[in-house]
């Protein structure tokens, strides 16, 4: 080979490399540059249309948490689900008609227009359209959204406030884009096309797609539960009160803003209610001049409507006309604000007795006065009627038992004895959270151990997994002890055996409901679903697990048997039964008051379930086919 070829070859291969060089930094730079770009903050969605749900009658409360007025009518949502308002037969107001049968719960934390469209959000999951009489679910790749607010903006787009931030779904579009991953609880717009929205971790201004934090006064980041903009300015509801933004942007506190409720604004006035509510309605003018509306009952939030001012009161839907407010819809019998957590649920002398954790006793009646009389099947006319009124020594009830010609109640309050006229307290001191039938009377669970029925305590000091009480049933010739660190079985005074934590039998040490049946127990734990004790209460026993309730939160007292089938309660996943050959649970798909099951009794063929926004009932006759 010559030089001059030599050289020839040399310069081909270093042109060769340095062409590889510049095409392997081209491609990293390439690389680099998609590596820079943003993920997509969207993602598609599909409108999937629900399927049919047996319709069951709601009682529970009546508050109202979102009022919205299309062409076809004005719509209300709260607890009992979503409500078109029409005419009464007699003509003495607005009557609700019931649009919740085919949502997967009841509970609507907000209500919006979407152009002539309904839209529904809930805050136990899920966000729906209302059109042409039926709903949709909306789809994202964002999975089920906890949506708390919905509002629409004078464009047609539609904002979402969830406690997984802030979303937007365009009119025409089939994508739904994520602002923010804050928690938002209130939504409001801007003339000049700002977004605010606020919620447990702070305020936040949204435009053009960017998302910034805004500063409230004395805070580094404030909880925000309401937003309203008037007199070109958002007003935010905090713990501090109310808070107005100034023009340096920073928001600060409004004078006479203290223990505001709700807000809603309304041409040239600021509607205002107190938290806790009372007769008064504050209305600020734009220079922040302060005067007061008398209101024949509480109020407990404003809404504002279209050309409308209205508000929740305890007599029901009101409007604000010519400056008097004149009652639009009235409230049902049993109205009253809060109320709704059930807790226990008992039969005593013809009355179905409701138990409500954030209350006291109720009964099931038909109509609001007079005797209380068999319970019918047609629930139309039946409605809760209060056994306590306040002040009342029974609160937060956590369960009940028709056993001695009493019914014995107990509640963080004590343990009680009510004979249908008079409450009295019974032995033992404390929160009591279960209670037992014995040979020998009635056994109550305590948070310092159980109390039996000839007055001895028992606690973990003689053996037992724990010392609060939360489950107590009776079985052969003992009684069955739950606790939040195990159970153990009693004979007399002593303690057979027990099961805790570290030894592989309970998925899960908090024990909360306990159901005997012939030679076996089930034992529902918060937290580890369900299991299964089989042999008698002298053997050792075999524990079998339900896998497919792994990680289910079983309730207190929410394990019962009705017409010979088992229901599970759970806090979150609804009510689950037992197949018939006994061998695994599976959920139910009935539109509840909400997926928190928190109490179960079964009367005259109907199984009764209640939740923490209510009760309602499901015929367990048309289970048996």
């Amino acid at each position: 080979m010559t030089p001059r070829t030599r050289k020839v070859l040399l310069s081909i291969a270093a042109l060769t490399g340095l062409g590889s060089l510049l095409a392997v930094f081209v491609l990293n730079r390439r690389v680099d540059r998609a590596l820079d770009v943003p993920v997509s903050n969207e993602r598609p969605i599909e409108l999937v249309a629900l399927p049919e749900r047996t319709a069951l009658p709601f009682w529970g409360s009546e508050d109202i948490e979102s009022v919205v007025e299309l062409p076809g009518g004005m719509y209300v949502a709260g607890a009992f689900g979503v409500a078109r308002l029409q005419q009464s037969a007699d003509g003495a107001g607005l009557q609700r008609i019931d649009l919740s049968q085919t949502l997967p719960t009841r509970r609507v934390a907000s209500l919006s227009s979407w152009r002539t469209d309904l839209v529904a959000g809930l805050d136990a999951g899920g966000l729906f359209v209302y059109r042409d009489g039926s709903w949709t679910e909306v789809r994202s790749g964002y999975g089920t959204l906890h949506v708390r607010t919905v509002a629409e903006m004078p464009a047609g787009e539609l904002w979402i406030g969830a406690r997984e931030g802030l979303f937007r779904m365009g009119l025409a579009e089939r994508v739904m884009a994520r602002l923010h991953t804050s928690p938002v609880k209130a939504i409001a717009f801007t003339d000049d096309g700002r977004v605010y929205s606020g919620g447990e971790k702070g305020l936040f201004s949204t435009q053009g797609g960017a998302t910034k934090a805004v500063v409230v006064e004395g805070t580094e980041a404030a909880w925000v539960d309401g937003l309203a903009f008037f007199g070109r300015r958002i007003y935010a509801i905090t713990p501090m009160g109310l808070m107005a933004e100034a023009p340096d942007g920073v928001f600060r506190a409004v004078s006479n803003g203290q223990n505001v409720g709700s807000i809603a604004a309304q041409g040239d006035i600021l509607f205002a209610t107190a938290d806790p509510p009372d007769t008064f309605v504050r209305r600020f003018d734009s220079a922040g001049k302060l005067q007061l509306d008398q209101v024949p009952s509480a109020v407990r939030k404003v809404f504002a409507s279209r050309d409308r001012v209205l508000a929740d009161t305890q007599n029901g839907l009101a409007q604000r006309v010519d400056e008097t407010w004149r009652i639009l819809s009235k409230a049902r019998a049993e109205r009253a604000f809060g109320q709704t957590h059930v807790g226990a649920i008992a039969a005593f002398r013809r009355r179905l007795v409701i138990g409500f954790f954030d209350g006291g006793l109720s009964e099931l009646v038909e109509g609001a006065r007079g005797p209380a009389p068999a319970l019918p099947r047609d629930t139309a006319t039946m409605s809760l009627r209060p056994l306590t009124a306040a002040p009342s020594p029974v609160w937060a009830v956590n369960a009940l038992l028709d056993a001695g010609g009493a019914l014995h109640i107990a509640s963080l309050r004590g343990a009680f004895r009510f004979d249908g006229v008079n409450f009295s307290a019974t032995l033992g001191s404390g929160a009591a959270f279960s209670l037992a039938q014995t040979r020998s009377g009635v056994a109550i669970g305590f948070g310092e151990g159980v109390l039996l029925p000839e007055g001895k305590l028992l606690s973990a000091f003689h053996g037992l997994p724990g010392n609060q009480a939360t489950a107590l049933a009776s079985a052969e010739e003992g009684l069955l002890v739950g606790t939040p660190s195990g159970i153990g079985y009693l004979e007399g005074r002593t303690v057979r055996w027990r099961a805790t934590s570290g030894e592989g039998k309970l998925p899960h040490p908090w024990v909360n409901a306990i159901l005997p049946q012939n030679g076996s127990i089930l034992v529902g734990t918060y937290g580890g679903g369900i299991v299964r004790r089989v042999g008698s209460m002298a053997s050792k026993g075999e524990w079998r697990p339900f896998p497919e309730t792994e990680g289910l939160k079983i309730n207190a007292g929410c394990l019962i048997e009705a017409q010979g089938r088992v229901y599970a309660g759970s806090d979150g996943l609804g009510l689950f039964r037992m197949t018939r050959d006994g061998s695994r649970f599976e959920p139910l798909r009935l539109a509840l008051p909400s997926p928190r099951v928190t109490a179960l009794f079964e009367k005259d063929g109907f199984l009764y379930i209640g939740t923490d926004e209510g009760l309602t009932r499901w015929s367990v006759d048309g289970d048996l086919q």
